[in-house]
Parts: structure tokens; C-alpha cells; sequence
């Protein structure tokens, strides 16, 4: 049975993460933007063109979330899609020079905010933070790893 502190302690990374979330949700409503679709724009470039599938791994996301996501930024004139001269079962994800401006303006303003969720922290509380939560990402991908949970013992 867990401890109340480690209770708590998993309690309180999640609701951070939630409260990140729900700041960032409200902010990019402003924006006509999700984080899905920043996600997007931040790994997206006007003269550089990136397969679709690229995108899907950088963001995480499936093919048929990522085709989604496309289709609304491509209706709101953020990205264009281009058939890869390379091979035509690919298409290449460009920005817009609306998206770029919007991406960056975007960037900036979550920049700002980072350094403001700082405030009053030492650097080295940072980086013990930062340790922890690497260490419990990594614990995560373990358990997750199927190949790595059917040689534990059971």
C-alpha cells in the first residue's frame, strides 16, 4: 500500500501537469491553436519540408491523429502539404508564413512563461526536479517496454 506522501507526491505531478495543460489550452485559445497543433508548428519550417510520418514520431502522435491535425492547420492556412519529390507516397509538411509568424509569437509567449514557473526556485532545486521526474519518465518506459516485461519474472 502506498504512503500518503507518495500519494501525494504523484497526486501533485499530475495536477502540475493539468494545470500546465489547462493554462496552455486557455492561452492558445487565443490563438485558434492546440498544443497539438503547436507541436506541429514548432518542428514545421517555411523552406524545409518534413514527411508526415516525421512528424507523427517528433510529436508523438498516429498517422490518423496527425493527418487530423493537418487538415485543420491546412484549413487555416498555417502549413501546406506537398507531394514529396522523392517518393509519392509521401507528402511534406511546410509552414506558411502566417504559420511561421504565428509559431513564433507563439514560442515567445511560452518562453516568457517558462521562466515565470521559475520564479523563486534556485537553479539547483531545478535541476534535482528535473532528476526526479527523468528518473520516474524513465521508470515508466521500462514497465512499458513489452519486450523487457515478458523477461521479468513473474
Amino acid at each position: 500500500m502506498k504512503t500518503t506522501c507518495e500519494e501525494s507526491f504523484f497526486r501533485l505531478i499530475a495536477l502540475t501537469g493539468q494545470a500546465i495543460r489547462n493554462y496552455a489550452d486557455q492561452r492558445l485559445k487565443n490563438y485558434d491553436l492546440t498544443v497539438e497543433q503547436l507541436q506541429v508548428l514548432k518542428h514545421s519550417d517555411v523552406d524545409r519540408g518534413l514527411a508526415q510520418s516525421q512528424l507523427s514520431l517528433l510529436t508523438t502522435k498516429s498517422p490518423a491523429n496527425m493527418t487530423r491535425i493537418l487538415d485543420r492547420l491546412e484549413k487555416k492556412s498555417r502549413i501546406v502539404r506537398k507531394k514529396n519529390p522523392d517518393d509519392r507516397r509521401s507528402t511534406l509538411v511546410f509552414l506558411t508564413k502566417e504559420g511561421e509568424a504565428l509559431r513564433d509569437e507563439v514560442i515567445n509567449l511560452f518562453n516568457s512563461l517558462r521562466s515565470t514557473l521559475g520564479d523563486g526556485i534556485e537553479e539547483e532545486r531545478q535541476l534535482i526536479a528535473m532528476e526526479v521526474l527523468l528518473a520516474i519518465r524513465n521508470n515508466i518506459e521500462k514497465i512499458s517496454n513489452p519486450v523487457k516485461r515478458e523477461s521479468q519474472p513473474g
